[in-house]
C-alpha cells in the first residue's frame, strides 16, 4: 500500500504489520547508507485507492528499541511527503558514532504540516544509532482520530520551540498572548480540555450538595470557587487528575 525511496536508493514497499487487519504497516530502510542520500520520499502507491474517510500517519524510529517519532500524515488528499535527513557531523550528541561513518542527524518533514506546527524543523534523534534500522511506521486511522492525533502534536511542536520545559503562559507575553481568547486561538484543544476539567471540577463538587429540587445554593458555588482558585495556585497539576464522577 505503501513505499518510501531513499535518494540513491532503490524503492522499497511496506508490509503489513502482522494481526492489524492491514491498518498498521512499516518500511525497513536496511539496505541505505547514510552518505549516499539526504531525502526520504514516502508515498501511498499510485494503484492504491485510499479511502477520504481515513488518513495514515507516519512515525520514525531507528530500531526496535527506540520509540516511534509522529512526524506528519498521508491521506487521499496528500498521497505523498518528503523528510529530508540531516548527516551528522561526528559529534555524538547529535547522534553520531563519533566518527561519522554511522548514525543519524536529523530528520524534518518538508510540507505544510511543519509550517503549520512552527516546530520540527529541528528535529533530533539523539544517542548512538545505526542509519542501517531506519524505520518507517504507518498507522491506518479514522480520518477524525488521525488528524487529532497530528493536531495535538502540532501543539506539542509549537509548546516546545517556546519552551522547552512546559507551557508556560507568562513567557508567551512576547507572542502576544494576553487575553483568554488569544490563548484560545493559539492553544485550541488545550483551552478546551482546561475548560472541560474545570467545568467537570465544578460539576463534581456541586454535585454533593444538591437539594431535593436539583439545586445548589450559589453560596456553595463561591465556597467551591474559593477552594479551586487557591488549589490552582499552589498546585494546578490536579486537573490532570480531574474525572466524570
Amino acid at each position: 500500500m505503501f513505499a518510501a525511496i531513499a535518494s540513491g536508493n532503490p524503492l522499497q514497499l511496506s508490509t503489513e504489520v502482522p494481526n492489524s487487519n492491514g491498518l498498521q504497516h512499516t518500511i525497513v530502510l536496511s539496505s541505505t547508507k547514510p552518505k549516499s542520500y539526504s531525502h526520504i520520499t514516502l508515498f501511498i502507491l499510485p494503484n492504491v485507492t485510499f479511502p477520504e474517510n481515513f488518513v495514515s500517519t507516519v512515525y520514525f524510529k531507528l530500531g526496535p528499541t527506540e520509540d516511534f517519532q509522529l512526524f506528519g500524515y498521508l491521506g487521499a488528499e496528500k498521497p505523498s511527503a518528503i523528510f529530508k535527513v540531516r548527516l551528522p557531523n561526528g559529534d555524538v550528541s547529535r547522534g553520531t558514532t563519533g566518527n561519522g561513518v554511522d548514525g543519524l542527524g536529523e530528520i524534518d518533514m518538508e510540507d505544510e504540516d511543519v509550517a503549520a506546527a512552527g516546530a520540527a524543523a529541528d528535529r533530533q534523534f539523539n544517542g548512538l544509532h545505526n542509519i542501517s534500522e531506519l524505520i518507517i511506521g504507518i498507522s491506518i486511522e479514522p480520518r477524525d482520530q488521525g488528524m487529532a492525533t497530528i493536531e495535538q502534536w502540532k501543539q506539542q511542536q509549537q509548546l516546545q520551540k517556546n519552551d522547552t520545559s512546559s507551557l508556560v503562559l507568562s513567557r508567551d507575553s512576547n507572542r502576544g498572548i494576553n487575553t483568554v481568547g488569544k490563548l484560545a486561538n493559539v492553544y485550541p484543544i488545550l483551552t478546551q480540555e482546561l475548560a472541560g476539567k474545570i467545568v467537570q471540577h465544578a460539576y463534581n463538587y456541586l454535585s454533593g450538595f444538591l437539594d431535593s429540587a436539583g439545586n445548589v445554593s450559589i453560596k456553595r458555588f463561591d465556597t467551591w470557587w474559593e477552594k479551586f482558585k487557591s488549589r490552582l495556585a499552589n498546585d494546578g497539576n490536579f486537573l490532570d487528575e480531574v474525572t466524570s464522577s
